[in-house]
């Protein structure tokens, strides 16, 4: 890996730090506004769209306008997104700087991972992907604690200001420090082509699905598991803590041994046996402490396929110099999949016996197992 990787996984932190601040405390804009929770819903709503849906369309845009350039416009435009939240009360206005605030990340996403796998060798990209993620991971950690601080003064507003703040402090670091990239497409116009020819990659698109099936599980973490941890305790928080502190130790780690042993599609299938066991203990036991071993069995399954999956997009794309295209259509499986998994885990929690819930998602766990074993296309998974 180079200086370029380890200075963009600070910028990573700075702006995932930044996200984590704001994410998490959008109902409190109820206290900050005189708007219901229904109306802070819609603003959380349009934000996660925005950031999820338009990357297909902006994901291109670094592909032939160079990432760097993407990146800072996009990180420039969150931070006036969460600035204006913060700052104004209409609720016009702020439907419409919940709308900016998406759209930076549409702009964004895509170009930063491009940057990010550009920055290192072919053979060290899951190793990059792992310190991306462990970047993002320790943001989901000191973000909360930030937004606590700030919460403690009584000013709520500040907290959107100073998410704000980083991804602009975030934009201009990225602007001195980080090289720009050469791209084979740059200066060339994006057009339709170029997602047709991505549509048309067999094995990049069997992934998207696989990519689909996964969100749809993973949503879980955030839906059924604190749902259900209720009978339990209050303080649903101490998940998510085991969460971000379990991904935080074992990202980077992990990474390191899926590239010494360069054999991705077994410790995919590793993840996702992970994750099949942790739906099973749920489904045997219900104790608080099984509620801790399945969250930790689900996060070291995660730790191990979302490296991969990073990785395996770069690979698909390798020559095409449409790298940021790749990223943003791969965008649409977790903009799909984390609410078709919300819904489906909410309409299963509240009609079915908890252990029958955690049972469907171990079955699907078993198809999404199945599914790596048999798809033969999948096999570019290898070309680490």
């Amino acid at each position: 890996m180079t200086k370029q990787t380890y200075i963009l996984s600070i910028l990573i932190l700075i702006f995932s730090t930044g996200g984590y601040t704001a994410m998490p405390l959008f109902p409190l804009i109820t206290d900050i506004h005189s708007i219901t929770l229904a109306q802070a819903s819609a603003l959380t709503a349009i934000y996660i769209f925005a950031q999820q849906a338009t990357p297909v369309f902006l994901g291109p845009l670094g592909d032939y306008y160079g990432y760097k350039k993407i990146s800072i416009i996009g990180e420039m435009i969150r931070g006036v997104g969460f600035i204006g939240i913060g700052s104004v009360s209409e609720y016009i206005t702020l439907l419409l700087f919940s709308s900016l605030a998406g759209l930076g990340g549409g702009f964004a996403g895509p170009s930063l991972q491009s940057l990010m796998m550009k920055s290192a060798k072919l053979g060290a990209r899951a190793k990059v992907s792992s310190l991306r993620a462990s970047a993002t991971n320790a943001g989901l950690l000191l973000g909360p604690i930030i937004a606590s601080i700030v919460i403690w003064t009584g000013h709520f507003n500040i907290i959107f200001i100073a998410a704000g703040i980083l991804y602009l402090l975030g934009a201009i670091l990225l602007l001195i420090f980080v090289d720009p990239t050469n791209n084979k497409s740059m200066n060339k116009k994006p057009n339709s082509k170029d997602i047709i020819e991505v549509v048309q990659n067999k094995g990049f698109m069997q992934l998207i699905v696989f990519m689909l099936m996964f969100y749809i599980v993973f949503a879980q973490i955030f839906v059924t598991m604190p749902e259900y941890a209720k009978q339990f305790t209050n303080q649903i928080q101490t998940l998510f803590l085991v969460n971000g502190i379990t991904g935080l130790v074992l990202q980077y780690p992990v990474g390191m041994l899926i590239s010494k042993y360069n054999k991705p599609k077994i410790f995919m299938i590793i993840g996702i046996t992970l994750i099949l066991l942790s739906f099973l203990t749920l489904s045997l036991w219900n104790y608080f402490i099984v509620l801790f071993v399945s969250i930790l069995l689900f996060t070291i399954g995660g730790v191990f396929i979302l490296p991969i999956i990073e990785t395996a997009i770069a690979n698909y794309s390798n020559n095409s110099g449409k790298m940021g295209l790749y990223y943003g259509i791969s965008k649409l499986s977790d903009g799909l999949g984390r609410p078709v998994g919300s819904l489906l885990g909410g309409w299963l929690f509240y009609n079915y016996f908890h252990s029958m819930v955690w049972f469907t998602f171990a079955m699907f766990s078993v198809f999404m197992l199945l599914y790596i074993l048999i798809i033969p296309k999948l096999g570019g998974l290898n070309n680490n």
